[in-house]
């Protein structure tokens, strides 16, 4: 049986000294190897051949055959470390809360307590005629974080 922890090390080990940083590692039922990477910048391509190869020169096929698929999360995944986060600043994401709520804007802050987010819309304030723009910021703990994904915009 293939280990994912002696895979998430090699890979640790591998992106200390390379740069970048490790998301996740999934080894399924049938020996499906599947490893996660980013970067601050991003994570080239040859960054994740460099960690396929790694992984295939360090597994034997004629112990076990296995598949590997070395690649960057996509824009569907979820945010899972704080590095994510941070690369992400300044951008569009939708906070799921463990309550149940949501919270959409853009994400303006990440801290050791957790993330701030930023959402402005225009209102009309009591005693003016007119709707005025109005920033609301919501600082979200860690802890009440389900899950935080990257909104999709095509807009210019």
């Amino acid at each position: 049986m293939i280990d994912a922890n002696v895979i998430r090390t090699w890979v640790e080990e591998h992106l200390a000294e390379h740069g970048g940083f490790l998301v996740d590692v999934t080894v399924s039922d049938g020996a499906n190897i599947r490893v996660l990477v980013d970067a601050p910048n991003g994570m080239p391509i040859s960054g994740c051949v460099a960690i396929s190869r790694l992984i295939e020169g360090q597994l034997d096929r004629e112990v076990q055959d296995f598949a590997l698929q070395v690649s960057t999360p996509g824009l569907d995944q979820p945010l899972k470390l704080r590095p994510q986060y941070d690369k992400n600043v300044g951008r569009v994401v939708k906070a799921q809360l463990h309550d149940g709520h949501s919270v959409e804007g853009t994400l303006t802050a990440v801290e050791d307590e957790g993330i701030v987010i930023e959402h402005k819309e225009k209102r009309r304030i009591e005693g003016r005629k007119a709707k005025e723009w109005v920033t609301d910021r919501h600082e979200l703990a860690w802890n009440n974080i389900a899950t935080t994904k990257v909104k999709i915009s095509f807009k210019q």
